[in-house]
């Protein structure tokens, strides 16, 4: 679900003080690019976009997903400016614009507070973060041998095959 880590970011972004020594060597490890950028940038109309393309075509979704995460920890574009949106999503089934419309009114960001809100309920205060059978939020990065025992537990009830 769309989750803003950080909505107080203003228009424009913050510079990064931060070193995130503790998950680059894991990113590194797992092979996933991590490239911390100089400007934390708002996300909110990042999942604008997002949530238009899981609509009009989920089966994109998690390329489009892939590309926002590259777009902001590895390439440091602005996620935040309609264009880059649009050519992140070029090749997509939703119209460029459709996305600059949605994004630059802020035609989603109802919807976007209401996945916030449901987050919050579930006690989710950072990503990544897990809602299991809609019953069980898991916050943080696990061990495998976790998930084999979460699922372990729910295949004994009856909750996962």
């Amino acid at each position: 679900m769309p989750f803003e880590l950080h909505p107080e970011i203003p228009d424009g972004g913050n510079a990064n003080s931060r070193r995130f020594s503790e998950i680059a060597p894991l990113a590194e490890m797992e092979g996933i690019p991590f490239n911390p950028p100089s400007v934390f940038r708002p996300t909110r109309r990042a999942h604008q976009a997002a949530l238009l393309v899981e609509h009009v075509d989920p089966e994109a979704a998690p390329r489009f997903h892939d590309r926002l995460y590259a777009a902001y920890w590895d390439e440091e574009l602005d996620t935040e400016d309609p264009a880059v949106l649009c050519e992140l999503a070029s090749d997509i089934a939703v119209d460029a614009g459709f996305i600059t419309g949605t994004v630059t009114t802020g035609g989603l960001l109802p919807a976007l507070g209401a996945s916030m809100m449901r987050a919050n309920e579930w006690g989710v205060t950072g990503t990544p973060g897990y809602v299991i059978a809609n019953a069980l939020h898991v916050p943080g990065l696990q061990e495998d041998d976790f998930w084999d025992r979460v699922i372990q537990r729910l295949t004994e009830r009856g909750i996962a095959e």
